[in-house]
């Protein structure tokens, strides 16, 4: 794997540390886990549209949106439910027992999309090192949070 796709994986991992809790914080402010969602994706609205303008995007690709099957539309709606979700758990459960949280879950379901061929993944054979990094992952899991 190159290098550079490593480095970009782990910006984003910081990225994400760093935006959920501000996302947390917002919805303190604002006093609900779903209103601090409004102006998160209204921003992201327009990031995406001028990201998208400003690397070739024209007209055309804009009108395929609408082909899209709505299957894969629920990913805003899974997007969604993570923001509130981060809201309500962040200030309950603490940043660090949470990102071990979320991350084992994104270890865990990801061998098991990756093995079954799920989502347009290239399916990967169950190895004995895979099952025993699972291991690892959810010893660690209890270590940060049950100490």
């Amino acid at each position: 794997m190159a290098i550079h796709l490593i480095g970009l994986a782990l910006l984003m991992g910081a990225i994400i540390s760093i935006y959920l809790p501000m996302i947390s914080q917002s919805a303190k402010i604002l006093g609900s886990g779903p209103m601090a969602n409004i102006p998160f994706f209204a921003v992201a609205l327009v990031s995406s549209i001028v990201i998208a303008i400003g690397t070739g995007s024209r007209g055309g690709e804009f009108q395929k949106i609408g082909a899209l099957p709505l299957g894969l539309l629920t990913a805003g709606v899974m997007s969604a439910g993570m923001i509130i979700g981060s809201s309500y758990l962040i200030p309950r459960i603490g940043i660090g027992a949470f990102f071990v949280l979320l991350v084992s879950g994104q270890v865990l379901a990801g061998m098991v999309f990756g093995y079954f061929g799920m989502f347009g993944v290239p399916a990967s054979a169950m190895t004995t090192g895979k099952v025993l990094g699972a291991l690892l992952v959810i010893a660690g899991v209890y270590l940060v949070t049950f100490k």
